[in-house]
């Protein structure tokens, strides 16, 4: 059992999902950069007395994925001090993105610390939800302004505009909005599947919530949609599919209406997205083919020029898809490099840019990522960083799935999505690099108390 000294007072607590939601809305801004690192010092000052009371559990077979951080920071600073291949670059990240991850750690730890010591888990998730929300939201709010303010006689202000990457300021990357909006999305669907394999009959209130949950997937969808996000839509469309299969399973045969309704309303927005997708970006018809030309690096080098020297024929007799060809390139390139340096480069960012011109002279200097994040994360910090931040990553989902609702399938449902979306989409940066080590931190704080009777008492 908890001992009672070690309560986090309840304002504490709220004081760090306010912060939370305010730091998770303006994340992936990078004008508001300030506010971000206000809100990072913040949370982490705040997290300093849940990680202070709990600091016991911290030596427990179950603190392991928290460990497993640490030594990825402690593996950061031996690798710059020791294998450095560029010591003022990777000291400028140590002061920059590690920094920044560093702080989103010591926040989430204690943010999750502080949720899982308080059996009012209901107070606090609709506050955490809102947080996770607030990125698909303020972005149907830029749309609505951009596409209608004109018939109201509304002209909204630089920072409510979706401005494309020409514009110095508040421009937010294809990769940033899956990373933040792809979990919510995920997270949403794990709190719709959870409500329906309730035993129970559902209340308003949980109707009403279940309604709250369906508009920010829809929004998602929708947001994924209009910025033509190839990984955002296939990330998504898996999850709705992985959702639908569990469904079928697990919902009760009593709620057969709610599963089937749910299912074809479900169906319809998939086959509706999805065709809508397809006719605005055909290069899914071409993937396989535009692949296989990518894979031949040397027969086909025009990878390395990014554009510059043009683009090869596929086997149709068309010029292949940029994307899909350059992408099937340079990851098979970055498998390349991963093996003639596993202890990586040395920089979450541009690692690749920099190994592909030592080992390719010739190559542009266009040049930037993989395009794989965890690949790109593993030519940056090695096989021994990669085998940190993954283990942790997967220990965290196997623990927090003994955890209590909601966090069980916030954490789970995140977790993977966060776990997918790094897989093909360029996302080894700084902000997105943060918020993957955030989400982890904290599912370590979450499960560190969960199972040490504040779970059996509750």
């Amino acid at each position: 059992m908890l001992n009672p000294k070690n309560t986090i007072p309840a304002a504490l607590i709220w004081a760090q999902c306010i912060t939370f939601s305010a730091l998770y809305a303006i994340w992936m801004l990078r004008d508001l950069m300030f506010f971000r690192r206000v809100a990072l010092v913040a949370g982490a000052l705040m997290a300093i007395y849940p990680i202070y009371q709990y600091r016991s559990y911290f030596f427990q077979k179950r603190a392991i994925p928290l460990w497993l951080l640490v030594g990825l920071f402690a593996w950061a600073i031996f690798h710059l001090l020791f294998l450095a291949n560029d010591f003022p670059a990777q000291f400028l990240e140590l002061r920059r993105i590690w920094k920044y991850a560093g702080l989103g750690a010591i926040f989430a730890l204690g943010l999750g610390l502080s949720l899982a010591s308080t059996s009012q888990r209901e107070t606090y998730w609709p506050i955490v939800y809102f947080g996770f929300s607030l990125p698909v939201l303020i972005y149907l709010l830029k749309y609505l302004l951009m596409t209608y303010g004109v018939f109201i006689g509304i002209s909204p202000p630089a920072f409510l505009q979706i401005v494309d990457s020409s514009s110095p300021h508040y421009h937010v990357p294809k990769t940033d909005y899956i990373a933040f909006c792809l979990p919510v999305l995920a997270l949403s669907l794990g709190q719709i599947l959870s409500l329906l394999t309730l035993k129970d009959r559902l209340t308003n209130r949980q109707y009403l919530a279940m309604s709250a949950y369906s508009f920010i997937v829809g929004g998602t969808l929708f947001l994924f949609y209009v910025q033509d996000t190839k990984n955002g839509i296939a990330y998504s469309l898996f999850s709705i599919a992985l959702f639908l299969t569990i469904a079928i399973f697990k919902v009760p045969t009593g709620k057969f209406w709610h599963k089937l309704l749910l299912s074809m309303i479900a169906l319809a927005c998939v086959v509706a997205f999805l065709y809508a997708h397809l006719q605005k970006n055909d290069s899914w018809r071409t993937l396989i083919a535009d692949t296989k030309v990518g894979l031949q690096l040397e027969q086909f080098s025009h990878w390395k020029y990014a554009g510059e020297r043009g683009y090869p024929i596929n086997e149709y007799g068309t010029i292949v898809s940029i994307t899909n060809y350059e992408r099937g390139a340079w990851f098979k390139a970055g498998l390349q490099l991963s093996a003639e340096y596993p202890l990586g480069y040395g920089l979450v960012e541009d690692s690749f840019m920099r190994m592909a011109r030592a080992r390719w002279p010739e190559a542009s200097t266009k040049l930037s990522h993989s395009h794989s994040g965890w690949l790109d994360l593993i030519l940056g910090v090695g096989f021994p960083g990669f085998f940190c931040i993954l283990a942790a990553l997967l220990i965290s989902i196997l623990k927090v799935r003994e955890t209590l609702e909601p966090w069980r399938s916030v954490f789970l449902w995140g977790l993977l999505a966060n776990l997918m979306l790094w897989v093909t989409t360029e996302v080894s940066a700084t902000i997105t690099f943060s918020a993957l080590i955030f989400w982890i931190s904290w599912a370590c704080g979450l499960t560190l108390i969960q199972f040490n009777g504040a779970a059996k008492r509750d």
